[in-house]
């Protein structure tokens, strides 16, 4: 197989297995394992499916947010507030403009769609549940 799609598939196993793990953990959390009431199994699964899905969604936006520099003059302002307080620690005459360069010269973080596309099919999941609930 192409040396790409080995990196996609497994992007698509290492997400969805986070997600399947934020899952269990929910399910664990609310004690779905005890229950005996469909309608309120069908609620927390609903639950269980909705927190991995969006935190998924919102750590893909995270990254994109990152890729866009959104973080570096935060980064850029502790930076230079560290080295102003640690004494004997080298200063850097860095400008904002070489800081920005450094740190986004390099385009950022590349092939993060497989963890929005999962987030999204737990959350698919998630808005088949609710539909099913509802209608009970």
């Amino acid at each position: 197989m192409n040396n790409r799609i080995v990196k996609i598939i497994l992007g698509y196993i290492v997400s969805l297995a986070v997600g399947a793990l934020a899952l269990l953990i929910v399910l664990f959390a609310y004690g779905y394992f005890g229950m005996t009431v469909w309608e309120e199994k069908c609620k927390v699964l609903c639950d269980a499916f909705t927190v991995p899905g969006l935190l998924l969604m919102l750590f893909s936006a995270l990254v994109f947010l990152s890729n866009q520099g959104a973080f570096t003059g935060i980064g850029y302002g502790l930076g230079r507030f560290f080295t102003m307080l640690i004494p004997f620690i080298k200063h850097k005459d860095e400008t904002y403009a070489e800081y920005k360069e450094r740190k986004c010269g390099n385009g950022g973080i590349k092939g993060y769609s497989c963890i929005f596309f999962s987030g999204l099919a737990y959350f698919l999941v998630a808005v088949a549940l609710l539909i099913v609930y509802v209608n009970l």
